[in-house]
């Protein structure tokens, strides 16, 4: 599924290796190489799977959500329920209570204030990759009072994995048999067209092809999986898995019973009946890509299995000239 205007938002923050390659080597010589993108002024991020090639630009680009709004905060913080109180016998203490998140704000400082005690505390809002809070200073006695301090800030660290997994094994959402499925529907049936169309002559070259020429094929899978970083699994990110299925050679087996990977055959007997046999092998790939509502980040590519394609053909050979002596 390819987004467009992802596309055109991804291709103002393509990097530098990109221009780079384009000037250091000869146009002619160029190999596609892996690039990646991004939008940051806006409310989600773009990953894109490409390469260039000469002056362009080939690829497929995503759109990720930002993270859901944190149910609870990162480091163990307890969200603000009730203003700090100042029991009548105790010792004087400091305290940071953290606020929650809100819907329809950016988060931080939102401009407003209420009143705790005659001061006026201003509004703070937690965000997905950062909790926003208040100090607050706590005298005893009777009466005892609360004085606020300061705002603070603490940043999350959101991941669909914990901190305890590499990131070569931070591979959230992979379902093998998942993926397979998502990509075996963009995989066609072959059929197998020969020349001649048969019947075949004894010594007369056979070419072979399949038709549909095999082509990589992609499949996009969507995830939300719940944000380990933060131990929130209450919170949720967006995970892209993009598969490719990527044809192989393909083994061609004659009417003779020979098998080569050569599409071309010249046939040494009659045979009437025979059948010409082509099996292909998609190898299946994934790569995943995340946001933490400013980066994209990528995820290990890896190796999800093979979607087997089989093709036969009717092929009879006939002898025109019978042998000599």
């Amino acid at each position: 599924m390819v987004h467009d205007s992802g596309s055109l938002l991804a291709m103002r923050r393509i990097y530098a290796v990109v221009t780079l390659t384009i000037v250091s080597t000869a146009l002619t010589m160029l190999n596609e190489l892996p690039v990646s993108a991004g939008y940051v002024h806006a409310s989600s991020t773009v990953a894109c799977d490409g390469g260039v090639s000469g002056t362009a630009f080939g690829g497929t680009c995503f759109a990720l959500e930002a993270p859901s709004q944190p149910t609870q905060p990162s480091l163990w913080h307890s969200w603000l329920t009730s203003p700090p109180s100042a029991p009548a016998a105790c010792s004087p203490y400091e305290t940071t209570e953290w606020a929650p998140a809100s819907a329809g704000s950016s988060g931080g400082v939102v401009g407003e204030v209420y009143t705790l005690e005659d001061q006026r505390v201003p509004i703070v809002v937690s965000t997905p990759i950062t909790d926003w809070g208040w100090v607050f200073s706590v005298t005893c006695g009777s009466p005892g009072a609360v004085r606020f301090l300061s705002v603070v800030s603490g940043p999350r660290t959101p991941s669909p994995c914990s901190a305890q997994t590499t990131a070569a094994n931070c591979l959230p959402g992979l379902n093998p048999s998942t993926f397979l499925a998502a990509v075996s529907g963009q995989v066609p049936p072959e059929t197998i067209v020969a020349t001649p169309p048969g019947p075949g002559i004894v010594g007369v070259p056979v070419e072979a092809e399949l038709s549909p020429a095999p082509i990589p094929k992609y499949a996009e899978v969507n995830l939300a999986v719940p944000d380990l970083g933060d131990g929130d699994s209450g919170e949720s990110l967006h995970v892209v898995w993009v598969v490719a299925a990527t044809p192989e050679i393909v083994w061609w087996t004659w009417p003779d019973g020979t098998a080569t990977s050569n599409s071309e055959w010249i046939p040494q007997t009659y045979d009437d009946g025979g059948l010409i046999r082509a099996r292909l092998v998609y190898n299946v790939t994934a790569t995943g890509f995340w946001s933490d509502g400013v980066t994209v980040h990528d995820l290990p590519s890896v190796s999800v299995g093979t979607i087997p394609v089989v093709a036969q053909l009717g092929y009879s050979v006939q002898q025109i000239q019978p042998g000599l002596g």
